[in-house]
């Protein structure tokens, strides 16, 4: 997988300002280990939304951060606002990705996406759902 620079995330400061300098560069698709890194620590939520609001700029992004941004999606103890973000991320991964994810990949979200409709939810974050399974899930999962 690609590297790391990200280095101590408690020390997050230099961490956003590193991510913007990516993002602006058009470099952060090399960095995708070290965003599943940030993503899965769970001591600063700030760094998590704004690696999931600057996914945007990945083209190709690896099978282990779409998984790593669909499970922030189903967790059900991380805060909406993170989730929703973490859907926006995936539409646009999804858009992102040369002929979109890959038929076992769409399975998985779409094992998720079932689960979470399944579920009660506010009003908003089930918008933020389907939303998620209308541009994310491919047709094809649910004619095999």
């Amino acid at each position: 997988m690609e590297k790391d620079p990200f280095g101590n995330l408690r020390d997050w400061g230099p961490v956003l300002d590193l991510l913007d300098e990516l993002s602006e560069r058009g470099t952060i698709s090399e960095c995708q280990s070290g965003l599943i890194r940030i993503l899965r620590y769970k001591g600063n939520w700030r760094l998590r939304e704004e690696v999931l609001k600057k996914v945007d700029r990945i083209h190709n992004p690896c099978r282990e951060l779409v998984q790593q941004i669909t499970s922030l999606l189903a967790d059900d103890n991380l805060y909406y606002d993170a989730r929703i973000l973490a859907g926006d991320a995936l539409v646009q991964l999804s858009q992102n990705a040369q002929n979109g994810f890959p038929f076992e990949l769409n399975k998985e979200i779409q094992k998720v996406i079932e689960k979470l409709q399944n579920t009660p939810h506010p009003p908003f974050f089930e918008f933020a759902v389907e939303r998620v399974h209308s541009n994310v899930v491919k047709q094809e999962v649910f004619e095999n």
